[in-house]
């Protein structure tokens, strides 16, 4: 009886850790990091200019968007890159005029092509190098 309590205790656990906050915490603008398989920014631009240099991005690196959609609470491009893997990136604005982004490459994450993209919606937005 013990035993069946404890085992439905850990599945449970199990089950809810995936719906725990993982994202990791941002402090301050045009910062980045990674963490469960996706790449979290906190961006010092408007949403809009966001979503513009992310799309103008993916296009450059040869990746189409086949999904996109943008209202004033978020925004959001899905494109497929050409070995399959399906690219989501995820804005929301933050405060004074910042954004927030996450970017995730596959069902895992991949954090060398996250990067890679981020960087470049970086430079799109003048933001390289600093």
């Amino acid at each position: 009886m013990l035993a069946k309590r404890i085992v439905t205790i850990v599945v449970l656990a199990g089950m809810l850790l995936p719906i725990c906050g993982c994202a990791p915490s941002l402090v301050g603008s045009d910062t980045a990091a990674y963490s469960a398989g996706k790449l979290y920014a906190v961006v010092s631009k408007d949403m809009s200019s966001v979503y513009d240099a992310t799309v103008t991005a993916l296009e450059q690196l040869e990746i189409e968007p086949y999904d996109k959609a943008k209202d004033v609470f978020s925004a959001k491009i899905i494109a497929k890159s050409a070995d399959g893997k399906i690219i989501s990136v995820k804005l929301t604005p933050g405060a004074e005029g910042q954004t927030k982004l996450s970017i995730r490459i596959g069902t895992v994450g991949n954090r060398e092509r996250a990067t890679v993209i981020y960087n470049r919606i970086n430079e799109n937005l003048g933001l390289a190098g600093k």
